[in-house]
């Protein structure tokens, strides 16, 4: 479905089937939008039902980056992963590593 991230994210998250989880993910896409504009979908996104799973480059989402834990930070340029708002693992950009945290 083509549309606006945030203008379109609730009707697009209503037409899941009640039986099913909804997730949400993506990947190297919060990037190319402003600061204000993310948060708008980091707010919708959270009061979703279901899971939200985001891998954005560290400085996308820095209150993500901020609680991987002392010592476990990146040193080769990967993304953060993170699921439901809590960071998991740094990847590839394009899925071909994950260390876990």
């Amino acid at each position: 479905m083509a549309g606006d991230l945030n203008d379109d994210l609730a009707t697009l998250a209503a037409k899941a089937p009640s039986d099913a989880t909804l997730v949400v993910f993506h990947s190297a896409v919060l990037t190319y939008i402003t600061p204000e504009v993310r948060q708008r979908f980091v707010d919708q996104v959270t009061a979703l039902p279901g899971h939200w799973i985001s891998n954005e480059g560290p400085g996308v989402l820095p209150a993500l980056t901020a609680q991987v834990p002392a010592g476990r930070e990146d040193t080769q340029h990967r993304f953060l992963t993170a699921l439901d708002g809590r960071p998991v693992a740094w990847s590839g950009g394009h899925g071909q590593s994950v260390a876990l945290l």
